[in-house]
């Protein structure tokens, strides 16, 4: 009976110790709970941050396995509480060492930018180098003009003063000259005299031959023959007499305006072929100009040279060889 009533006079005491025993673990239980929980921002903040998340990932490897074994349900507070602890100092290393890392590549960075200002520099330097070298030059190349320019006015003035010889020199020259030319005049008017009266002689001979002149009737047209008195001997110009002598041939074809004009030129036989027919284009080509300068439409006319192939005399006889040197103008009559 005693004993029955110590037993139950116990069992109060014991209900009582069990409420207490379990009272602190739920209090213990919240306060481990709290600072698990803290760890874990603690790391995730790390492991998240943009700056210090990357650098020493084997400290934030080692942190993360701590926290995760202080996760793990089942231990005992001591243990417990060295989890967390050491969960803890791993995250405080892997902390430590990433802001070091971070540190060592801020300096780099600087290390780097102060480098690229040390070139930007030693750029700039180089090219203030070269301008001053530039500026350097050019005012040396002034200095050379400046000095070609003295020598030039130098060169310039004895010039001029070989000039003012040269002019006195020539002045001179020149009386001399003018006494040389009163004496050329007179000869010059005793040629002019004497060729007037070569050129009235000369007019005389063509005044004839026109006078004489002509028409032939051929398959062809009409036919004017001008004799080879209207040129100098091989040569294909018109005489200045003759030109004057063509206001009756012109006169003829200006008489038949709807008729085009074929101007023929012709040699003898004296001389290469080659050199003839060369020669009798050029004074068909004389008549030509000669024509269309009198009035004469240019595109009634057409010039031919014939050469030696087409006499109308015999070429053994210096009268036969005269009269085979012409220029024959057709009025075409088609």
């Amino acid at each position: 009976m005693n004993f029955l009533n110590k037993q139950f006079a116990y069992t109060p005491l014991l209900a009582l110790l069990i409420l207490l025993a379990g009272l602190t673990a739920c209090a213990t239980a919240p306060q481990q709970d709290l600072a698990l929980e803290r760890l874990r921002n603690s790391l995730d903040e790390l492991k998240s941050d943009p700056e210090l998340g990357k650098y020493a990932p084997l400290s934030l490897g080692d942190a993360e396995r701590a926290l995760r074994e202080a996760e793990q349900p089942g231990q005992n507070k001591a243990r417990h509480d060295h989890l967390l602890y050491m969960a803890d100092r791993r995250i405080r290393i892997a902390r430590a060492l990433a802001e070091r890392e971070q540190l060592s590549a801020d300096f780099i960075e600087l290390d780097e930018e102060q480098n690229q200002m040390l070139l930007k520099a030693q750029t700039i330097e180089a090219s203030s180098a070269r301008r001053e070298a530039e500026r350097t030059r050019m005012m040396h190349a002034a200095m050379a003009e400046e000095a070609d320019y003295n020598r030039q006015l130098a060169e310039t003035a004895e010039v001029s003063r070989q000039e003012s010889d040269k002019s006195a020199k020539n002045a001179r020259a020149e009386a001399k000259a003018a006494r040389n030319l009163a004496d050329a005049t007179a000869v010059q008017a005793e040629l002019a005299r004497q060729e007037a009266k070569l050129a009235g002689q000369q007019n005389e001979t063509l005044q004839r031959q026109l006078a004489n002149m002509q028409l032939r009737q051929t398959e062809s047209g009409v036919v004017v023959t001008l004799g080879d008195v209207l040129f100098k001997s091989g040569q294909s110009q018109l005489k200045v007499s003759a030109m004057e002598n063509l206001n009756e041939v012109t006169e003829l074809l200006q008489s038949e305006p709807d008729k085009k004009i074929r101007i023929e030129g012709h040699t003898d036989s004296v001389g290469a072929a080659s050199t003839n027919l060369k020669l009798s284009e050029d004074r068909a080509k004389s008549v030509h100009d000669a024509l269309v300068d009198s009035g004469v439409s240019a595109e009634r006319l057409t010039t031919l040279g014939l050469g030696e192939d087409f006499p109308i005399d015999s070429n053994e006889t210096e009268q036969g060889r005269s009269n085979n040197r012409r220029v024959d103008v057709i009025l075409l009559d088609k």
